[in-house]
């Protein structure tokens, strides 16, 4: 027997990656007014910087939905990872400590966002089959029946709790499937994993 749950939640959220582009906004707005005030080398950097952050921070704020979009969003990531690499890697060959961190960790950032976004739109499911419970975005994976206490799916909410103490919840869409039949194979599967647990875990 096997059940596949989909979950209500998308595995990247719009506030997520509204965030980055706000962050990467602010730090183009700092770094571009310092460098174009202070710095007498290249102010004309500093002021393009300076435009390109107030100009991602005003899409940010009024056309939010136009920069979530799957065609848009790629291609924003990309030019701010390209303006966040070229200032780390500037500040690092002039030796500014602050700007290297500052940077350096946002173009971690943004390339990770980058791959991460690519599956904005993928569906998350929670596997429960004979062998336990697979699941999705968390550190652990799969749980097998021997680590599980009790299973309670109610009001479309999953709740997994283990007996180390986690506890798992997820919301998730009204399934297709008989809930008190969900329960009983849940139910079952613990019972009949009970002689398997460690002793530490009674």
């Amino acid at each position: 027997m096997e059940y596949n749950l989909l979950l209500a939640d998308s595995k990247v959220k719009p506030h997520q990656v509204t965030t980055l582009h706000l962050v990467s906004s602010f730090a183009f707005i700092g770094a571009g007014a310092i460098i174009t005030i202070y710095n007498y080398t290249i102010p004309i950097w500093g002021l393009a910087i300076l435009l390109a952050g107030l100009s991602l921070l005003g899409l940010t704020i009024f056309r939010n939905s136009w920069l979530n979009d799957k065609k848009i969003n790629p291609i924003l990531r990309v030019v701010e990872l390209i303006i966040a690499t070229a200032f780390a890697i500037y500040s690092l060959l002039m030796q500014w400590k602050f700007p290297i961190v500052i940077f350096g960790g946002l173009s971690a950032a943004l390339l990770f966002a980058i791959f991460w976004e690519r599956n904005a739109g993928g569906k998350l499911y929670i596997c429960v089959d004979d062998n336990g419970l697979r699941l999705p975005v968390v550190r652990r994976r799969f749980i097998p029946w021997s680590e599980v206490d009790i299973i309670v799916l109610k009001y479309g909410t999953l709740t997994i709790n283990c007996l180390d103490n986690h506890l798992f919840q997820w919301s998730v869409t009204v399934p297709e499937v008989n809930l008190e039949a969900f329960e009983a194979f849940c139910s079952a599967k613990v019972e009949e994993h009970i002689g398997k647990r460690r002793n530490d875990e009674w």
